[in-house]
Parts: C-alpha cells; structure tokens; sequence
C-alpha cells in the first residue's frame, strides 16, 4: 500500500519538481548572467512559485480526463489541496517582501500564471460574456508560457542587478533563445495531447494543424532564426558565448521532441515528458555555462 502510495505520489509530482529545479538553474544562470552574486531567496522563491504554478494548472485541467485520466483522478479527488499552491504562492510573495528582493516581475509571473490556469479572461462567446484561462486561447497559451518563462528569470535578475557586461544584442539573442526553445517545447507538448484535446473541444496550435505539419512549423522557425543567428555571428556582432548557447539549446530542443512526431516510435508519455522537460534544464546549465567564461 505504501509503495503504492509512493510511486503515484512520484508519478504526479517528479514533472512538476523537475521543471521546478530547471527554473531554480535559469534564475541562478540569470543572476550570474547579470554580474550578481546569487541570492538562495531569489532561486529558491523563483522554484516555489513555478512549481506552485505548474500544481494550480494541475486542478484546473479538465483535458487531463482524457490525456492522462490518472492524473486527473489523482487531483479531482483533491481539489481541497488546490489551495496549497496559492499558499505557496503566498509565502514566496512574503518571503521576497520580507528580504526586499521582489520586483514587478515576479507580480507579473504570479499573475499571469494563475490567469494562465484560473477561468478568469472574460471572453465574448456566441454573443456571451464567459470566462477563459489563457491556455484556453489558441496561440496565447503557447505565447504566454515562452514569455513567461523565457523572460522571468532575466527580468527579475536584471531588477535586482542592474549593471551586466553583455552587449545589449548578445542578450537579446540569449532571452530569444530561451523564449523560442521554450515555445518549441510546449508546442510539442500539445502534438502527444493532439486526440485527447480535440475530443475535449481544447484548440491547440497541434489540435488545429495536426501533428506533421506543427513539426514543419515548428522546424521552420527554428531554421529561420538559426539562420538569423549565423548571419548576426558572421558580422561580428555576438559574443561567441551567445552563439554557443543559441545552437545548443535549439538544437537539443529539436532532438528530444523528435519521438513526439516520429509514430514509429512508440515511447510513453513517462519516458517523453521529463525528456522533452530537458530542455528547461539545458537552457539553465548553458546560461551557467556562459556566464562563467
């Protein structure tokens, strides 16, 4: 019974932690990135607002009786422990306060993710004034989790320390590459969902393109701004650096979505989603990686 218990404890909560421990390295890559000491507030806050983001959208998913029914079960026969995410939220927000370390930008993450979530975006359907999440708008919610997470750790980092000894395009194209990558991801993430969405009426960019041609877009902008990239590099213009994390990024992004559109490959969702989620953490240990050069 207790081992049991365990493994779907696990099974519900290792995604969220993982992405959670990838978010704690971007803030850290961050705050080096910018020339600042790392502050165990700032990190460890930044990680319990995202995990408590990522737990809030948990509840609030009801494509997940399709997509991943367990899950679902798991949590519609808890919705009373959907308070511990805004209690974590919560606290985070009194800690920050308390150490004078919050910014604008972690109202900005804290609002925008439980709007992400929470049926609150009032919404004219069928001449009727309804209430949305933002996932539930096709393209915003793809949008919104790359501006989110791709933007968040550099903002706030940059709130906190104001000097940095980047050029302003070098950090452009490295907040550019963690919002494009993340895009990448979550699209991808929507082509395993593809049948269970479109049975629970969720219009997704996958739902709505299917899954080869998401995979030609999703490729295609990864081309272009690939092409970009080499262009600004051969003019000089980018610290060897950025170029580095650009490639590496993108490509080990493109490389662990390809089971998601290969149907040849048959790999479970347990084996495809801390996969993918990879690419949250390379992003962080890159950004680590180039701010200490």
């Amino acid at each position: 019974m207790y081992t049991a218990f365990l493994k779907s404890w696990f099974k519900v909560f290792a995604p969220i932690a993982l992405l959670s421990f990838a978010s704690g390295l971007q803030m850290f890559g961050a705050s080096l990135f910018f020339g600042s000491q790392p502050d165990g507030i700032l990190i460890v806050s930044y990680m319990i607002i995202s995990f408590s983001i990522y737990l809030l959208n948990r509840y609030t998913d009801d494509e997940d009786s399709i997509n991943c029914p367990e899950q679902k079960m798991y949590f519609q026969k808890k919705k009373s422990l959907s308070a511990i995410p805004i209690a974590l939220i919560f606290i985070s927000f009194v800690l920050l306060v308390s150490f004078s370390l919050l910014t604008i930008w972690h109202i900005v993450l804290i609002v925008c993710g439980v709007v992400y979530s929470v049926a609150m975006v009032p919404w004219l359907k069928n001449n009727k004034l309804v209430f949305l999440r933002l996932k539930d708008v096709v393209i915003l919610k793809n949008i919104t989790v790359s501006l989110l997470w791709g933007i968040t750790p550099f903002a706030i980092a940059a709130s906190i320390e104001t000097q940095t000894h980047h050029a302003l395009l070098d950090l452009i194209i490295v907040v550019f590459a963690f919002c494009l990558t993340t895009f990448i991801n979550t699209t991808s993430c929507d082509v395993r969902d593809i049948e269970g969405d479109q049975m629970a009426g969720v219009r997704t960019i996958a739902a709505i393109l299917g899954r080869n041609m998401t995979g030609i877009v999703l490729f295609s902008l990864a081309v272009v701004a690939s092409v970009i990239v080499v262009l600004l590099a051969f003019l000089n213009y980018l610290h060897v650096n950025t170029i580095i994390l650009f490639f590496v990024t993108i490509l080990w992004t493109l490389l662990v979505s390809i089971p998601i559109y290969l149907q040849s490959i048959k790999l479970p969702k347990i084996i495809t989603e801390p996969l993918i989620d990879t690419q949250q953490i390379l992003c962080g240990v890159a950004l680590i990686f180039i701010s200490v050069q």
